[in-house]
């Protein structure tokens, strides 16, 4: 506990605090009838977690352009202190069934393969380039998924016109795309580029379609939902050169730093098939290949592609959360929560995003999205499907995105703190950006004593 201990930069102060947090959070709950199985009253919220951060004042109260070097130990106290606290907090909210590091998946390896059904499937995957200023910005695969008078709809993955990516979380955001960027395809009957044109980008889901010229194809795709345990194809190309995996779908949840829409596989294919297609032993299309590793759900792409031919742009729900479906762990996991919680399927919330009305409504880390409009909710791209339909429902209503006008989603909860159920209606915005979830943090202050200029003179 001396001068050398690293301390987190400042954001902006702010005058909220965890205290004045739960004050604002329990008189923002709406109380409705409670779900027939509880026999405890509405859903009852916590107390939001708070990440202290260090605002450094002088003497008079004012902030300091600069951070002390040596700050005293025993005025650092307080801060030190309240991070203490924060961590231990953190650690006993981890020891909660839904939370702790039991939590994992049980993934198996079936390997098989079909050459006639990946060389009629490999018909319809394309090899995509990116170039800015006449250098290779990224290459990537595409999906050719419809052709009409000498012009073809690729579908790929954003990552193609993607300058910078300085976050490992997707839900900070903060990605960057080159637009203008030149992009060429790979045709596959001829010797020759394409010029892809920019057709639309969505931040949010991570895909991009493009138009190219192009004569007519012997196969456009088939598509048919995923689901978990599936052996599948993963194909790409690098330029014209087809990459090929396979593998197994597996029953594993999206990761702390990833978005809702994902599932994975335990296949592997180079980085070059980001974009490609995941195919069934059927040769019909499950989903668009996001990494090496996870892929978007044809459920999924369908659902964005309908909104998108008729509205030109894929809106979508902001709930302010992080989730992982309890389907998706490990029976060990499944067995503990539902011992504990009588719960056996649902969303975990593993973050709520600070000042979202979720939070002020009163969900926490480690409590169970239990239904969405008197739906269960089973995974998260379940949630994802389902919040794609309620937008487009909007949209035929003729609710403009990024309005003001928000939706009303009624969500079951269950409080993994107290065990008790509950419902609230939380408003959530309808926008056509992506979706950011903020930590919560609160200051903590530290006023510099006042220290006599040393004296210099000899």
């Amino acid at each position: 506990m001396g001068g050398k201990r690293r301390r987190p930069s400042s954001p902006s102060p702010s005058p909220s605090s965890s205290s004045s947090s739960s004050s604002s959070s329990s008189s923002s709950v709406q109380r409705l009838p409670h779900e027939e199985d509880t026999a405890a009253g509405a859903f009852l919220p916590n107390s939001p977690l708070r990440m202290p951060y260090l605002v450094e004042q002088d003497s008079n109260g004012q902030p300091c352009q600069e951070q002390s070097l040596y700050p005293d130990p025993v005025l650092m106290e307080p801060y030190w202190k309240a991070e203490r606290d924060y961590f231990d907090k953190l650690a006993e909210i981890r020891k909660l069934p839904t939370l702790d590091s039991d939590t994992a998946t049980s993934p198996s390896i079936i390997q098989e393969s079909s050459a006639d059904t990946i060389l009629k499937a490999s018909e319809f995957v394309l090899g995509l380039s990116s170039y800015t200023d006449g250098k290779v910005l990224r290459k990537c695969s595409g999906i050719l998924m419809d052709w009409s008078k000498g012009t073809g709809t690729i579908l790929t993955t954003a990552q193609l016109i993607c300058s910078t990516s300085p976050n490992v979380d997707e839900w900070l955001g903060g990605d960057e795309y080159a637009l203008k960027s030149e992009v060429r395809v790979q045709l596959l009957h001829k010797d020759d580029f394409g010029k892809g044109e920019l057709m639309y980008l969505d931040k949010q889901y991570g895909f991009a379609l493009f138009s190219v010229l192009m004569d007519e194809p012997k196969r456009l795709p088939r598509f048919s939902n995923e689901r978990f345990a599936q052996d599948v194809f993963l194909l790409g190309r690098y330029e014209s050169n087809l990459q090929i995996g396979n593998g197994k779908v597996l029953s594993k949840g999206t990761g702390q730093f990833q978005r809702h829409h994902y599932m994975y596989t335990d296949g592997h294919i180079s980085p070059f098939g980001a974009g490609g297609a995941v195919i069934n032993f059927e040769g019909d299309v499950t989903g668009m290949i996001a990494t090496s590793m996870h892929f978007i759900p044809s459920s999924t792409i369908q659902k964005c592609l309908e909104i998108w031919r008729t509205y030109s742009h894929v809106p979508r729900i902001h709930l302010g959360m992080k989730l992982f479906g309890i389907k998706c762990l490990n029976l060990v996991s499944k067995e503990k929560i539902s011992r504990k919680y009588n719960v056996d399927g649902g969303l975990i919330v593993k973050e709520v995003s600070a000042e979202s009305n979720a939070e002020k409504l009163g969900v926490r880390m480690g409590d169970i999205i239990l239904s969405v409009n008197g739906e269960d909710i089973a995974t998260a791209v379940e949630l994802e499907n389902k919040l794609l339909d309620i937008s487009k429902a909007h949209l035929e209503k003729g609710i403009v995105p990024d309005s003001g006008m928000d939706v009303t989603l009624e969500l079951g909860v269950f409080n993994a703190t107290k065990c008790a159920r509950g419902r609230i209606l939380l408003r959530a915005k309808l926008s056509n950006d992506e979706e950011i979830i903020e930590e919560g943090k609160y200051p903590v202050i530290y006023k510099r004593p006042n220290v006599a200029a040393p004296d210099v003179s000899f």
